[in-house]
């Protein structure tokens, strides 16, 4: 059996790339729907593999959608293209895992 925060890590993964796609993740920058659409998509997978390992409670939904606004907002409309790709999507990773590590652990 995989471990738990493996488990989350890999529906992190699934709902924040593939699961995105290329339209949702060229224009999420230019409207706020897009950038709605993916964070709800993103917020229902993490809150669906957290039901599968027994965690899940509506709470932890909100704090992985409203979370994951926020940080992809900031992300999306960063001006800098290099830093945009290179450090702010390292931070931007580092901030969703350690969003979805806590709301494992509480």
């Amino acid at each position: 059996m995989i471990e738990p925060i493996l488990f989350l890590l890999l529906c992190h993964y699934i709902a924040d790339f593939p699961l995105q796609g290329t339209y949702l993740a060229t224009t999420k920058g230019k409207n706020f729907y897009s950038l709605f659409a993916h964070c709800m998509m993103y917020a229902l997978f993490l809150s669906f593999g957290l039901s599968l390992l027994g965690y899940y409670v509506l709470w932890k939904f909100f704090i992985l959608l409203i979370s994951h606004l926020i940080i992809d907002y900031w992300k999306s409309h960063a001006t800098d293209i290099k830093k945009r790709d290179g450090i702010y999507l390292n931070i931007d990773q580092l901030l969703h895992i350690g969003v979805n590590t806590a709301l494992y652990y509480l």
